[in-house]
């Protein structure tokens, strides 16, 4: 958050819908000047009907919504529009407006009636538009431009009110990446700068990338307001949205990343072909563990150290694993974990992971277990850092009957040859 202020807009015990039909019960929230905040949440959640409820296009049944202490719902309608600016989903153009045109009609809130507009009206519609990169589209029509083009020129409809508040719903729906990217980059520099920001989003990595909080819209209730990486954890966005997703800390924004993996329904019939032992880790296993359990598998993936890939999607997959802490070593008590979690499976599946010291004991117990196993690729200089101790258990487990395999499809042909449902 940068240049925080005090509360710019704020929802008191709000109970927001259309006439008898409350949508939203109980909002208490609140968005401080320089400060943007996300809502996300299912599709009719009420997000969108939120937004609504600070312009009037929505019912307050109970409680208020107010600005610096002023009730909006007692504000005139151009002293509220002086005060917020809208970026609607959709934007319609019903008329063959010059765009330009278009942009001037934000500053009716602050014309007289009948009132042209001078020379810092047009001063600010020229800063609006050079921002919002449409200059070049002044003297096209709007009803003829592309769906990209005139949500640009929404935004920068909205900003030529001046608001302190800016409301966007879904503002990047009709955008390429480079404009939305555009959009959104301005949009937060409006933030950093003192406005106000309350932004609906469907995409969960970029409401994190660039709100400083995120509220969760769902079962007609809005949770507080909270950074991303509190919002955003694997287990909300499973109750939430129904589906199994990674959510880790991107490495080149820093900001939180999700990656769905599975709808819960596709978990249905989770284990019920038995369980499949995983020898993985650095990722080698992530994407075989989902088609095992997309199967009907479920999956005992060994020892796995916190924030590695695989443990990762082991745990947003609700597959077996033992936790380690990270960077940590098989110790025996994990070890002896490992083997009892193998030793029930219809078969164990190494996947090409590389093998050092600390991981080197998974492979022992796949080893041990006595169950069938499948061997994934070749162990070379590239997968053994254990000064040849991989490679030996390797070559005894060939020797042994172990199956080697090349792909994943290969590994799931054998793992189907094995079954599996004997048990369960």
């Amino acid at each position: 958050m940068s240049g925080a202020g005090g509360t710019a807009l704020a929802f008191e015990a709000a109970a927001v819908g259309y006439g008898d039909r409350t949508v939203v019960h109980g909002v208490s929230f609140e968005v401080r000047a320089g400060e943007f905040v996300g809502l996300v949440g299912p599709n009719g959640a009420g997000k969108s009907t939120l937004l609504r409820a600070v312009t009037g296009g929505a019912d307050i049944g109970e409680g208020d919504i107010t600005s610096e202490g002023a009730s909006l719902l007692r504000m005139p309608d151009r002293d509220r529009a002086r005060l917020v600016g809208v970026v609607p989903q959709s934007a319609v153009a019903l008329f063959a407006f010059t765009a330009r045109a278009f942009v001037e009609m934000g500053r009716h809130p602050h014309l007289g009636r009948l009132a042209a507009l001078g020379q810092e009206d047009d001063a600010v519609v020229d800063g609006v538009m050079e921002r919002t990169d449409t200059s070049r589209l002044a003297a096209e029509r709007v009803d003829e431009l592309s769906g990209g083009d005139l949500q640009r020129l929404t935004l920068a409809q909205a900003l030529a009110q001046q608001p302190r508040v800016l409301l966007l719903d879904e503002p990047t729906s009709h955008l390429d990446l480079n404009h939305a990217l555009q959009v959104l980059d301005l949009v937060r520099s409006l933030a950093d700068g003192g406005m106000a920001v309350l932004g609906v989003f469907h995409d969960l990595g970029i409401a994190a990338r660039y709100a400083d909080r995120i509220a969760i819209v769902a079962d007609g209730r809005v949770t507080p307001p909270v950074p991303p990486a509190e919002a955003l954890s694997a287990r909300v966005v499973s109750d939430v949205f129904g589906v199994r997703a990674v959510v880790r800390t991107d490495p080149v924004t820093g900001s939180v990343a999700v990656t769905p993996v599975l709808r819960g329904e596709d978990l249905e019939r989770h284990a019920e072909l038995g369980t499949v032992g995983l020898v993985c880790g650095s990722g080698a296993g992530a994407s075989l563990m989902r088609q095992l359990m997309l199967a009907g598998y479920g999956v005992a993936a060994g020892a796995l150290n916190r924030g590695d890939v695989d443990q990762s999607v082991a745990e947003a997959l609700g597959a077996g694993y033992v936790p380690l802490p990270p960077f940590d070593e098989v110790g025996p008590v994990a070890s002896a974990e490992v083997a009892g979690s193998f030793a029930s499976a219809a078969c164990v599946v190494v996947c090409p992971t590389p093998f050092g010291r600390s991981n080197l004991p998974n492979l022992q117990a796949a080893i041990d277990s006595g169950r069938p196993l499948v061997l994934m690729g070749d162990m070379d200089a590239e997968r053994d850092f254990t000064g040849g101790e991989a490679t030996k258990l390797w070559a005894e487990a060939l020797a042994a009957g172990a199956e080697r395999v090349e792909t994943e499809a290969e590994a799931l042909e054998v793992v189907g040859r094995h079954g599996g449902a004997e048990r369960r």
